[in-house]
């Protein structure tokens, strides 16, 4: 992450942590199964994020597999690695599945897009 880039995304945690909800990321782990595969599952105790929910965009709602339920959680950029679609987030209790995963311009956060799982 350029330097620039990360002083904004410090600065804009430092001042939206406290009204973003707190919420978790869960990354998957990777179980071999000897053969040369293995099985992706979702890491339960996950690593905690500051998010924030919000109605889906309009690309969201264009989406193939859109349903109503769908919504865009925005979690804060920093000290989170960039997440992907094989990880899935908890905000308020639900749990979502990551169908997509984008970044604003500054880097302050992730935005993505939540399918109930």
């Amino acid at each position: 992450m350029p330097l620039l880039e990360d002083a904004i995304a410090a600065t804009f945690a430092g001042a939206f942590a406290g009204i973003f909800l707190d919420a978790t990321l869960h990354r998957p782990t990777i179980t071999e199964d000897d053969e040369g595969g293995g099985t992706s599952d979702p890491d339960d105790d996950g690593e905690p994020v500051k998010a924030q929910l919000e109605a889906a965009t309009e690309a969201m709602r264009a989406a193939e597999g859109y349903t109503e339920k769908d919504v865009r959680i925005l979690v804060l950029a920093h000290g989170v690695d960039e997440p992907d679609s094989d990880c899935e987030i908890t905000v308020r209790g639900v749990r979502y599945l990551i169908a997509n995963v984008g970044r604003d311009p500054a880097g302050a956060y992730w935005d993505l897009h939540g399918r109930r799982a």
